[in-house]
């Protein structure tokens, strides 16, 4: 309904910003590192979601795409509440709150207050299958080696996809010590590839 909101900021709480836009003064519930970020900026932009309540509107605003789907998809885990579900936002960044559901982590998610450990790993269960969606997998920078193999991949030679190839190094991460040699890599690379 209201993808974002930009204007000047006029009034700012621990948690919230009020944000003018046009005539309107807008009450948004923001995480408190963005109104730290906030301070000294004539206006900002926020991406926003509306929860409609019983009682009432919330407006919560993020500054990244990235913290607002992490709150939607937190509001569609039975039994988490939009207040809860900001908390985390609010206390994980979405990289490290993808690496704690990616690794099972449930300390890094019961230690948010409110969040207990059968909370946690109901987050895990409900967000393992559709996290890539919510926060995209950083990819891991390549070494030396690593980048001596995708291009010998993805050369007109042996013509694999950049894609292939990248799959295929994260399998021989987990394979090879560091010290095997490029062109072992790439004979067990190729072995992988054709499914040998």
């Amino acid at each position: 309904m209201l993808e974002f909101v930009e204007g000047a900021v006029v009034e700012r709480g621990e948690s919230f910003l009020v944000v003018q836009v046009g005539g309107l003064g807008l009450h948004v519930h923001v995480p408190p590192r963005t109104v730290t970020g906030s301070a000294g900026r004539a206006s900002i932009q926020l991406y926003t979601h509306l929860v409609v309540r019983d009682d009432g509107f919330e407006l919560y605003g993020f500054e990244s795409r990235q913290e607002r789907e992490m709150l939607v998809g937190l509001l569609a885990v039975p039994q988490l509440g939009p207040k809860l579900a900001f908390r985390l936002v609010s206390s994980l960044p979405p990289e490290e709150f993808a690496a704690a559901v990616r690794t099972g982590d449930l300390s890094a998610l019961d230690r948010v207050k409110g969040v207990g450990t059968r909370t946690a790993q109901r987050v895990i269960v409900e967000l393992s299958g559709r996290l890539a969606k919510m926060v995209p997998p950083v990819p891991t920078p390549m070494g030396e080696k690593e980048q001596v193999v995708v291009r010998a991949l993805t050369s007109a030679a042996l013509g694999f996809s950049e894609p292939e190839a990248r799959r295929v190094l994260d399998e021989l991460r987990r394979a090879c010590p560091e010290d095997t040699p490029v062109e072992e890599m790439i004979r067990r690379a190729l072995g992988l590839l054709s499914g040998a």
